[in-house]
């Protein structure tokens, strides 16, 4: 089977706490995506979702990667990881329980021992001392850069629709005035000229672009898909699609949607839980 033009999305989180699948089914429609992936932070929630989903729709196939529908619609099992050098990473297609001090290497020889999808996302973001709001300092840049040619061909990075390059360019002046050495505000736009540059020198890190959606309540969930992928993917199972997924990103036979999320989205679904965590459920996701 062929799904020609599929719309991709593999960077959600669902929060099925408080968003039972069916609003998640509901939202994947609306938002005409054909392919969805569920990620919860540093904990694997496709259990959960795969238990809900099969007392709620008529299945085809399910299996470790996720699970198939007779729309031909796919819900793939993904985690995303915290690692020791505070870069986080994705795996599509399979999801394990690792230490929040795992090394970034481990979590990618796990994934890609799995036959997972292995992206790197917000590359850029600087997830240790400035909250996200900055970037990442020349030494952790230079150590990606000897990941992504390490593992050539075999890991994505990610183009984030909620890294808005406005609210940076604001947030740059504070920070630098803090004591932070910010130089660059377009985190997307760096990992897109960095991949370039390596794919220049003969390394193959291609972008994958996405939404990274906190989905904290039913009217956030809508907007998954803002960012996403365009392929045809082949196979009937979910394992086949993420395989499908992995051949056409790394021969970069897929087209990015870059988009962002409003600003009024972004501090309601992510902003604010990051500034006040204690009133926040879950405000990392």
């Amino acid at each position: 089977m062929v799904i020609k033009n599929a719309n991709i999305d593999l960077h959600v989180h669902p929060f099925l706490d408080r968003n039972p699948m069916k609003d998640v089914f509901d939202a994947m429609n609306r938002s005409k995506l054909d392919v969805l992936a569920l990620e919860n932070f540093n904990e694997s929630i496709y259990p959960h979702a795969l238990s809900e989903a099969m007392q709620l729709y008529d299945f085809r196939d399910n299996d470790h990667a996720g699970m198939s529908f007779s729309n031909n619609k796919y819900i793939l099992n993904a985690r995303e990881y915290d690692s020791k050098e505070r870069m986080y990473a994705i795996t599509v297609g399979y999801s394990f329980e690792a230490r929040q001090d795992a090394e970034l290497r481990s979590i990618i020889d796990e994934g890609l021992k799995n036959d997972a999808f292995v992206i790197i996302d917000h590359p850029f973001v600087d997830n240790e001392n400035t909250r996200t709001a900055g970037h990442i300092s020349y030494q952790k840049e230079k150590f990606l850069e000897k990941i992504c040619m390490e593992y050539s061909g075999q890991i994505a990075l990610e183009w984030n629709s909620y890294c808005i390059p406005w609210i940076r360019a604001g947030l740059k002046p504070v920070l630098n005035a803090l004591g932070h050495n910010v130089e660059y505000h377009d985190v997307n736009s760096k990992a897109e000229v960095f991949s370039n540059s390596l794919y220049m020198a003969g390394y193959n890190a291609p972008i994958v672009a996405d939404t990274d959606l906190h989905g904290r309540n039913k009217r956030l969930l809508s907007k998954m898909g803002t960012s996403r992928m365009i392929m045809d993917i082949e196979g009937e199972s979910p394992s086949d699609v993420v395989k499908s997924i992995k051949k056409n990103v790394f021969e970069r036979n897929h087209k990015n949607i870059k988009d962002k999320v409003s600003a009024a989205h972004l501090f309601e679904a992510f902003c604010l839980p990051m500034l006040f965590p204690g009133h926040f459920w879950k405000p990392r996701a």
